[in-house]
């Protein structure tokens, strides 16, 4: 009975020195801030994401700017339903989503609180009345 309370309590030891070790591990390790401006094809449209501030902290919500434009007749689009999902790469938090809000120039905007550092996708869905919805993903580092 003592041996095995000593196993489990080893073991548990165990558990939170590899956890502590993974945390130091994971500050002192430095990450590569993504583009703060990156841009990718959705479909007829090309979106440009911007971070603000990059990269984003968990402890304060970061603005993301989307901006679209028809790659048929060179125009913003300004009419269009953008809807954000993000989720963890390296951790299956689930997949928030929420919609941006439109801006100007074809402009949208949402403030997104990362709950975790680390590499995060976003997803960007353009939806416009009567067409197919396109989407393209994005990667965003959090510290």
């Amino acid at each position: 009975m003592k041996r095995s309370l000593f196993v489990i309590a080893l073991g548990i030891t165990f558990l939170i020195l590899m956890t502590w070790a993974g945390t130091i591990l994971t500050s002192i390790i430095p990450r590569h801030p993504t583009a703060q401006v990156q841009t990718a094809q959705a479909g007829n449209y090309q979106v440009t994401l911007q971070v603000d501030p990059n990269p984003p902290l968990i402890t304060q919500p970061a603005t993301l700017s989307i901006q679209v434009v028809s790659t048929v007749s060179h125009q913003f689009i300004t009419n269009a339903r953008i809807t954000l999902e993000t989720s963890m790469e390296t951790m299956d938090m689930g997949t928030d989503q929420a919609d941006a809000k439109p801006q100007s120039n074809g402009t949208y905007r949402l403030k997104v609180l990362f709950s975790m550092s680390g590499p995060w996708q976003v997803r960007v869905l353009v939806t416009l009345p009567g067409a197919e919805t396109q989407s393209t993903a994005f990667e965003v580092t959090v510290q």
